[in-house]
């Protein structure tokens, strides 16, 4: 079963050590880099997903500044846990997080892909998220989650 657990100084390190497959880089941004994005970032969370005691994932989700909805700004299984159904019970992970508090306004969680990122697509798709037409970040597909 998998449960997130804060990324703290116990465990910044293991974070970083994940690695995606080399065909995904592309796709997400390293945990290194995220975990310095956190430092600027006010109501944010980076979480370690783990299996038992096992890191085998990291998120990073919380409120955009831009819209004061929540906003999932990373998602990523550890190439040597993907295809095990992780990443689909992780993103329902967050979803339960993020519903147990949101204020009443908030309304909706977003989330942004590469377009040809199909496996993500899909998942994001399979958890409720719908594209939003035309809305496009730095290149990539917005969808949104709503309540």
């Amino acid at each position: 079963m998998l449960h997130l657990k804060t990324i703290t100084k116990d465990n910044w390190i293991k974070a970083i050590s994940l690695k995606v497959r080399e065909d995904q880089v592309k796709f997400v941004a390293s945990n290194t880099v995220s975990l310095a994005q956190l430092n600027f970032l006010e109501n944010f969370h980076a979480k370690g997903i783990y299996y038992g005691e096992e890191m085998v994932g990291f998120t990073l989700y919380g409120i955009d500044e831009d819209d004061n909805e929540y906003w999932i700004y990373r998602m990523m299984i550890d190439q040597k846990h993907q295809g095990k159904g992780y990443g689909k019970e992780a993103v329902q992970l967050v979803i339960e997080d993020i519903r147990a508090m949101k204020e009443p306004h908030n309304q909706t969680i977003s989330l942004s892909y590469e377009p040809d990122n199909e496996h993500a697509k899909r998942i994001y798709e399979k958890m409720g998220f719908r594209e939003i037409d035309g809305f496009v970040i730095e290149g990539e597909q917005v969808a949104r989650y709503t309540y």
